[in-house]
């Protein structure tokens, strides 16, 4: 469902040299969007994707003893604080999951996980693009120990977000308030859900037996789904509810894919203040003696 907004983080971001998108059916959509944006990428298979990042760093070593590691990530903070940082050698990956697995909590649960567990062997930190969904509430505490390092969709108070309509909203607190004052919204529809609804129609099977009237239309700004209102008109005249319309945006996606972009590549979290900075540094003098 979060397939527009990476594609809008993706191919804004001119800086990334190597871009691999695992090659599964549920890829497609992606790949046809990044190339409609001139984004250039490679499509791999999951098995093949650890040669190719080794492959693109080069011989990185990653058995140094923790001193050294750290001083390392010093060494890096120090680089981007004044060149800005360099992303030659990152590899940004991107593996889209099958469209409904919210309806199975066990199942959703499942399958991030093994994802997570399978990609953490490779990668140096994974960023989530999912709200809490309450399947994945305990995620973070549960990889306390991951070998990568996690980052999640959060909004403007460091929470994360509850799922993909409170993203598109710009936060939980929006979502919270258009729920409170607009009570006759029966759902939001984004422009990939408004492209979805068919393929996931058994989840509004009730809707025509509910007290509610209105579809809120959320508008994020991004226009690769070019049949965004007709699929909204199909949709409200299919269930008889009257569309409202919503403004959306793209801002806690680029904001997230940036952050865990800088922490991942300096190998720490994003150093974003002088306190931080200074106590990293305090930290790495004392182990080293």
């Amino acid at each position: 469902m979060l397939e527009d907004e990476l594609t809008h983080a993706l191919a804004e971001d001119r800086e990334l040299k190597h871009l691999i998108v695992v090659d599964t059916p549920e890829s497609q959509g992606l790949a046809r969007k990044l190339r409609a944006q001139n984004r250039p990428f490679l499509i791999a298979g999951l098995a093949q994707i650890p040669h190719l990042v080794k492959k693109k760093q080069g011989n990185r070593t990653s058995s140094w003893p923790d001193t050294m590691m750290r001083m390392r990530r010093l060494v890096n903070t120090i680089r981007r604080r004044v060149y800005h940082g360099n992303s030659d050698n990152l590899v940004v990956i991107a593996y889209v999951f099958r469209l409904g697995l919210h309806v199975d909590s066990a199942l959703l649960k499942d399958e991030v996980y093994k994802a997570i567990d399978r990609m953490s062997h490779f990668s140096d930190g994974i960023l989530v693009l999912y709200g809490v969904c309450d399947a994945l509430r305990t995620l973070e505490g549960d990889f306390n120990d991951c070998k990568s390092s996690l980052y999640f969709l959060t909004d403007e108070n460091a929470t994360r977000i509850e799922d993909c309509i409170a993203l598109a909203l710009g936060g939980n607190q929006p979502y919270a308030h258009f729920l409170n004052n607009e009570q006759d919204i029966v759902i939001f529809l984004t422009p990939m859900w408004a492209a979805s609804w068919r393929h996931l129609s058994s989840d509004y099977k009730l809707l025509k037996h509910v007290r509610f009237r209105k579809v809120a239309k959320v508008n994020t700004g991004l226009s690769y789904e070019p049949d965004f209102d007709a699929n909204v008109d199909e949709f409200a005249q299919r269930y008889k509810l009257k569309v409202i319309q919503l403004k959306g945006c793209t801002d806690i996606i680029k904001r997230c894919y940036r952050e865990a972009k800088g922490g991942i590549y300096e190998g720490l979290p994003f150093v974003n203040d002088h306190a931080t900075f200074q106590q990293e540094r305090k930290t790495t003098k004392e182990q080293s003696r």
